[in-house]
């Protein structure tokens, strides 16, 4: 844990989309502690004419979600935004102005870890 959901625009190269998912798992490890065993990336394309910036079709973003067990400090948090937009801007070259994080606290009893427990169960 944690889960991180990247929504990119399309036009990305292989390369881009490996080295988005990669380093973004690196940014949560260096910056929350989290262990890379327990982090889980998810990246979903989207279609330029699916997304609208400020009233302008066609516009590129990368938008992170971030579920993770309650508990962090805001600096923790902090560390973690800025960590991830600092990688999204690396790896694409979109201004960190078009990048957006958005964390998501679960308190232990829901969130489901392996073997069908609760993360409170396993002692979390």
């Amino acid at each position: 844990m944690p889960y991180l959901t990247i929504t990119a625009t399309q036009g990305l190269s292989a390369d881009q989309k490996k080295q988005l998912l990669e380093r973004s798992s690196d940014a949560v490890v260096r910056s929350i502690g989290a262990p890379l065993k327990s982090v889980r990336v998810l990246l979903n394309e989207l279609s330029p004419d699916c997304y609208m910036d400020g009233g302008q079709f066609g516009g590129q973003t990368v938008m992170y979600e971030v579920d993770f067990i309650e508990g962090r400090t805001e600096e923790l948090k902090s560390a973690l935004i800025a960590a991830l937009s600092k990688t999204a801007h690396e790896v694409t070259g979109l201004s960190e102005q078009d990048i957006r994080v958005r964390l998501s606290d679960f308190p232990k009893t829901n969130m489901g870890m392996a073997g069908g427990i609760t993360a409170k169960q396993a002692g979390r």
